[in-house]
């Protein structure tokens, strides 16, 4: 199984494998944050998160991404 790095990547090259594969990773998150939503709203609202993963995922810069030791020094 890759990554969610891994799919990150693939996904900011227009992989739609990777963009369902991340989007099937959060579908548990996005079921249950949903269930405070009115029912008649909520597929749209889903729909909605999802649209804005997939952006967030175009914006991510995965070069500037430090690696474990790096982030380490950065959080000390």
């Amino acid at each position: 199984m890759k990554t969610l790095y891994d799919l990150t990547r693939q996904a900011r090259n227009n992989d739609p494998e990777a963009i369902r594969a991340i989007l099937h990773l959060f579908e548990p998150k996005i079921k249950k944050s949903s269930r405070l939503i009115p029912h008649g709203n909520r597929d749209d609202v889903e729909q909605e998160i999802k649209e804005e993963i997939v952006k967030a995922i175009r914006r991510f810069d995965t070069s500037t991404t430090p690696g474990f030791w790096e982030f380490l020094e950065i959080v000390k």
